[in-house]
């Protein structure tokens, strides 16, 4: 579904410059916007407000003022309020529902609406997170499309005396400036859930970085990032390439990805550019690993690290002070696995492979570009490591901001490559 919002998105070239860095009391006032947790996450990063320093990350100052904007649209607020005080009044089509929230405490709010209960048009998952308490959502689309409105006041009795009065959750609302309707995003836990929305993952993710960079003198800037209302994703480039072989190099990019409507963890993972050079020309690849060895327990875990809602900011903060060392175990790890990849003996066959791979993909978002996919595939002769670099490379053009179907691709490219490479080596 549509964000509420329109997204900020931009792509940059290499800009390391201080020009296009920001001080630290700039980004504290930016992100200090719909984050009840500022005073905590300095407090832990030691963060004293009157040392204005510099984050010293590249494209940090667009970055702030996209976010300004953003939160300048909207005004967005969590109400807590009793399970069974959202009434449903009725549905509508493309999974969207009119609500009434009954018994506001917000007193401020109160006093904006001049009641204690109003109307709220659903976004996201708000409707299925509302019916889904009582497995409701597909019967309640039933009684929309057969027009048997009499029964929606059935299901509304149904909840009401299904659900305890004690029952609290949060209703996550959002307003957009210059109206007056408030809009419903969310429906949460009112104690598990801690709102680590955007701006909080944002501050987090830029004062670790910026630790990162004092501590290893590495250079990093930003290069993507994709923020609406409720989701983000940034992409930071760190540092120089690394040499993996005479052909190859490698570079890292740190990706902070997080919903902040749903009640799943912040994540931060490694995307990889891989550079292969032939002569005076070069290509590379986007790859995206599935699962990350941390050589200390010598587990796999999908994400090199997360922390959910659920955590205190102590926590949080404890767990991205590992981001070096596992940055660093990223990165030996995805450098053994790079040179499996340029080992491939017969990048035709590989080509071949990949292509009915994609032909047998059913990922629901990757599905609408199967055909321009396999007709780019189609269109290219491979005979060489760098004719596949170009082959495969051509492709993520294809999927312009659409990250999900850019992550698709990624995670199946690794996957291949490396399968085949290592396949290759044992021949």
């Amino acid at each position: 579904m549509a964000s509420i919002l329109k997204k900020a998105s931009r792509h940059f070239q290499n800009d390391g410059t201080t020009q296009s860095m920001a001080s630290l009391g700039t980004a504290i006032e930016i992100l200090s916007r719909d984050n009840n947790f500022i005073e905590e996450v300095l407090d832990s990063f030691s963060i004293n407000r009157e040392h204005n320093s510099v984050i010293q990350v590249g494209n940090v100052k667009t970055l702030l003022k996209d976010i300004a904007e953003l939160d300048g649209m909207a005004t967005k607020i969590d109400v807590c309020i009793k399970k069974k005080d959202i009434y449903l009044e009725h549905m509508l089509e493309d999974e969207k529902a009119v609500f009434i929230l009954y018994g506001i405490s917000d007193l401020s709010l109160i006093k904006e609406l001049g009641s204690d209960n109003f109307l709220v048009e659903t976004r996201y998952s708000a409707k299925s997170d509302v019916l889904e308490i009582n497995h409701l959502s597909k019967f309640a689309n039933r009684c929309r499309d057969e027009h048997w409105d009499d029964l929606l006041e059935y299901i509304q009795d149904y909840i009401a005396r299904n659900t305890s009065n004690e029952e609290y959750c949060s209703a996550r609302l959002i307003r957009l400036k210059d109206e007056e309707q408030y809009l419903l995003r969310a429906v949460t836990s009112d104690t598990a859930y801690k709102n680590y929305g955007i701006n909080f993952s944002i501050l987090v993710a830029l004062l670790s970085v910026n630790q990162y960079i004092t501590e290893t003198k590495d250079s990093v800037y930003i290069d993507e990032y994709h923020i609406d209302d409720s989701t983000v994703y940034l992409s930071f480039q760190l540092g120089n390439p690394r040499k993996v072989s005479d052909n190859l190099e490698l570079s890292f990019n740190l990706i902070l990805e997080n919903d902040e409507i749903k009640d799943s963890a912040v994540r931060f993972n490694g995307v990889f550019k891989l550079t292969y050079k032939a002569g005076d020309k070069s290509s590379y690849l986007l790859l995206r690993p599935k699962s990350f060895k941390d050589s200390d327990t010598l587990s796999y875990r999908s994400d090199m690290l997360t922390y959910t809602h659920a955590m205190n900011v102590g926590t949080v903060h404890e767990k991205m002070k590992k981001l070096p060392l596992y940055i660093s175990q990223y990165v030996a790890q995805t450098i053994e696995n790079a040179n499996a990849i340029i080992d491939i003996k017969n990048p035709g066959e590989v080509k071949d492979f990949i292509t009915e791979k994609v032909r047998r993909a059913r990922d629901e978002h990757f599905s609408k570009y199967k055909g321009d996919v396999l007709a780019r595939l189609a269109a290219l002769q491979v005979n060489s490591i760098f004719d596949l670099f170009e082959a495969l490379g051509n492709i993520e053009e294809l999927f312009g901001d659409d990250i999900m179907s850019k992550d698709y691709w990624r995670f199946k490219l690794y996957e291949l490559l490396l399968y085949r490479g290592k396949d290759n080596s044992r021949k």
